[in-house]
């Protein structure tokens, strides 16, 4: 067994006798032969990974125990969202108004189903028995069973969806209010109820356009972003009611919920360096942090509880202990990082997660952290070096748009 340099590079102030350099060589070689014996090796993550590339107007899946890119499905648009639900993979495909049932282990679409309008965005419901999709044209929601992949409702909407959230019964739509030729500074919340298609109601918020929209843990809450107002936006889903108007200091623009539903991570529209905080259960903006350049895509590592953040204008991606909320790391991958998705081992009992993915949002690059290397923690003295983070580098299809992880038992 090869002896690192490091540990034979022995610097006493005293010369040595043969005897004792041979006995201190072998009691280092003993240690360092212990060390890398005894030293876990990252175990393979048994699953599939599926990519919405437009550029290849077709999913890639990459196999992640391998890390390398398995196959291609062709579709007959470029996809702009995929997800998994009741064990299939969807792919929604905005241009040619049809979401693809794909069968993941056999990766071939099993089914197309044609939503009758053009597409805007869709969102599974909690448990993905429904995938609600929003269209412009016309302006409806559809709702489909994922697991007969059946189209059960359909409703008619009163002003254009731009954005869209599900809970286990009801799915939220952000309503463009278009006026002679143009949109207009006001936006509405439509509620409609799953999967009856009930529309229960529609809410004014007055605060400009509206982006991203998700629902609180228990599903009584929404909230959404007004980056032009500069606020975050708090509505009771059963009446519609305004119940909050939180100014924050950046253009709010995505949303990332912690494992517990307790806490919700917040970055801006415009390359902000700034990280908000938000607690949805008390209406409140908790603190507001520098995070990075410009900090974009998020991920929970929910078991570690650390937030993932991913930095495209720097090529990084910060690590961020949720606890202290202080930054514990940060990775150089290049490029420009944008979707992260954190994978636990199946099976692990208590489950840690154990990779991180980061996606690179121009040429599909997929970097592979192993996140107990990147908690390294230093002052060993039998470790001649830190492992490094970064596990491998494998591509996944260009202008990657959505990516969803698959195990390969599901």
């Amino acid at each position: 067994m090869t002896i690192p340099v490091s540990l034979l590079n022995l610097r006493p102030h005293n010369a040595l006798s043969r005897r004792t350099f041979l006995a201190q060589t072998t009691l280092i070689g003993g240690a360092a032969a212990l060390v890398a014996c005894s030293a876990k090796r990252a175990p393979r993550y048994q699953a599939w990974l599926f990519v919405a590339s437009a550029a290849e107007r077709g999913i890639v899946v990459s196999d992640l125990a391998s890390f390398h890119r398995a196959a291609t499905i062709p579709l007959n648009a470029a996809p702009n969202q995929v997800l998994s639900a009741n064990g299939k993979v969807f792919a929604v495909c905005n241009e040619d108004q049809t979401v693809s049932a794909i069968d993941p282990a056999k990766h071939t679409v099993s089914a197309r189903i044609s939503a009758g309008g053009r597409i805007v965005a869709a969102a599974l419901t909690d448990q993905g028995k429904y995938l609600a999709v929003a269209l412009s044209q016309p302006a409806s929601l559809v709702v489909i069973d994922t697991g007969s992949n059946k189209i059960v409702q359909r409703t008619a909407l009163s002003g254009t969806p731009s954005a869209i959230a599900a809970s286990e019964t009801q799915a939220a739509l952000v309503l463009e209010v278009t006026g002679t030729g143009k949109k207009t500074a006001a936006a509405t919340i439509a509620r409609v109820s799953i999967p009856s298609g009930q529309l229960l109601g529609v809410s004014a918020v007055d605060a400009g356009p509206l982006t991203a929209i998700d629902y609180r843990r228990d599903n009584q809450t929404i909230f959404v972003a007004a980056p032009d107002a500069r606020e975050i936006i708090s509505l009771n889903a059963e009446t519609g009611a305004v119940l909050a108007r939180l100014p924050v200091p950046i253009r709010p623009a995505r949303f990332c919920v912690d494992g517990t539903g307790g806490q919700v991570f917040v970055t801006g529209a415009d390359h902000e360096a700034q990280l908000v905080i938000f607690s949805p259960y008390q209406n409140q903006i908790d603190q507001t942090m520098y995070a990075g350049q410009a900090p974009y895509g998020m991920a929970v590592a929910p078991s570690r509880n650390e937030l993932f953040l991913s930095n495209p204008d720097a090529g990084d991606v910060a690590i961020m202990d949720i606890d202290t909320r202080r930054i514990i790391a940060s990775i150089r991958t290049g490029g420009k990082p944008r979707e992260i998705l954190i994978a636990a081992l199946p099976g692990a009992s208590p489950t840690d997660e154990e990779y991180a993915f980061v996606v690179d949002g121009d040429t599909g690059a997929v970097t592979v952290i192993h996140i107990p290397s990147v908690l390294h923690r230093h002052g060993d003295a039998l470790i001649a070096e830190a492992p490094k983070p970064i596990f491998a580098v494998f591509n996944a299809g260009a202008e990657p748009q959505s990516a969803v992880i698959v195990p390969y038992a599901a």
